[in-house]
């Protein structure tokens, strides 16, 4: 796995776990990543932590391509990061696909 850490890419997940609608929480260290895939299928990675409550997104309520926090509410589009209220969007990570497993670069 030499590849994976290869300019601080970190192993994340297999593409598998990525759905083709809603998204996949996972970890890289001590950072909550948000894993889903854009309008064109291509997996993207954003932070797992709300701009507005700095609280985890997983456990919100997804429904189309937005995210809900549920600790206060704010709303996200799971493809592009963009807030839909006045948080700011959400900071998006690098990905890179080696064979079926998901590399993010966090920051």
């Amino acid at each position: 796995m030499a590849a994976a850490r290869q300019k601080n890419f970190e192993d994340a997940c297999s593409t598998m776990q990525v759905p083709l609608k809603g998204v996949f929480f996972t970890s890289i260290g001590s950072q909550e990543i948000m894993l889903a895939r854009d309008s064109a299928g291509d997996i993207v990675a954003f932070s797992g932590f709300c701009t507005h409550s700095m609280g985890k997104l997983e456990g919100g309520r997804v429904e189309g391509n937005e995210i809900t926090c549920p600790h206060h509410g704010a709303r996200f589009d799971i493809r592009t990061g963009k807030a839909k209220n006045a948080c700011p969007n959400l900071p998006r990570f690098e990905v890179k696909i080696d064979g079926r497993r998901v590399l993010v670069r966090p920051s």
